[in-house]
């Protein structure tokens, strides 16, 4: 029967084993300004493998993409995509093999291979101006992702991976305090990206503590330098109809991971946040994964 969350002696460990998982995900973006809304939602199937661990003791994976689609707003297949949806998957496969690094409390570092992914990105980019003469501005600001000075932010800010490495194995869960760390949500709100501070606790158990669900919150960490809070402003005030006329921003964070703690893996995570000003903008992100089988 589950109950509320307690003091335990023992870390929530790892599993290590060097087998081949596979997970089905789903990341959906929705944005609201006024009665015009944008849907994009993307599926994909893809493995994860343990290889050992750096020279540093970080742990490496290796990610295998096997299949992305898109679905259409009322969560059906997309057989035919747009222009700028064939675009997002040929550029997306560029991360189809990546190594990634990772702390030994899972919280994601960066990948590995950057001079194979980079090198992926300069052959496509040859590709996509010979077949679309009106990129410009796309392949500019993907080059600038690419630059070596830049990859790793974007990779560690990545809200797939910010969620999916949990970074709650080997710490202490407890009553008297909720397990948090400093987080960044990248294009949070429009293009600008929003430091806050997440909270984990155990919520439910059954008596073996062989299943467990942990629930996720979090707060805007407005105190963070990196908190856009002039550029916020300027974007929000060039949607107000009125001059001068004043509207609250509503920040709701939700999200869970069911986990197996005496084999060590979590099976399946579920994570919803949105922005929202009453009536004139709201950006909603979902994000779910599911572990699907061990091979």
């Amino acid at each position: 029967m589950p109950k509320t969350q307690t003091s335990y002696a023992s870390l929530l460990e790892l599993n290590g084993e060097p087998v081949i998982r596979t997970y089905t995900a789903e990341i959906k973006n929705v944005v609201a300004k006024g009665k015009k809304v944008e849907h994009a939602c993307v599926v994909l199937f893809f493995t994860l493998q343990y290889l050992g661990t750096t020279e540093e003791g970080n742990l490496r994976y290796k990610s295998n993409i096997q299949r992305r689609f898109f679905l259409d707003d009322k969560n059906r297949p997309i057989f035919k995509p747009s222009k700028a949806q064939k675009l997002a998957l040929n550029v997306a496969k560029i991360n189809d093999e990546l190594i990634l690094e990772v702390s030994k409390n899972y919280k994601f570092i960066g990948i590995i291979n950057v001079e194979e992914v980079q090198k992926k990105w300069r052959k496509l980019k040859g590709i996509l101006q010979d077949s679309f003469t009106d990129l410009h501005t796309v392949i500019g600001d993907f080059d600038w992702q690419m630059q070596t000075e830049n990859i790793q932010k974007i990779y560690r800010n990545d809200v797939f991976y910010n969620f999916f490495f949990s970074n709650f194995f080997y710490q202490e869960f407890n009553t008297e305090k909720s397990l948090e760390h400093k987080k960044v949500l990248m294009n949070g709100i429009h293009n600008l990206d929003v430091p806050v501070i997440e909270k984990k606790t155990i919520d439910e158990e059954d008596v073996l503590f062989q299943n467990i669900t942990i629930s996720t919150s979090a707060e805007l960490d407005t105190k963070d330098k990196l908190f856009p809070l002039e550029k916020m402003n300027v974007f929000l005030g060039s949607l107000l109809g009125t001059k001068g006329s004043k509207h609250s921003l509503e920040f709701v964070y939700d999200g869970l991971y069911k986990v197996k703690p005496r084999i060590g893996l979590i099976t399946e995570g579920h994570l919803t946040y949105s922005f929202c000003i009453k009536d004139i903008y709201t950006k909603s992100t979902t994000i779910n994964f599911n572990l699907e089988k061990d091979e």
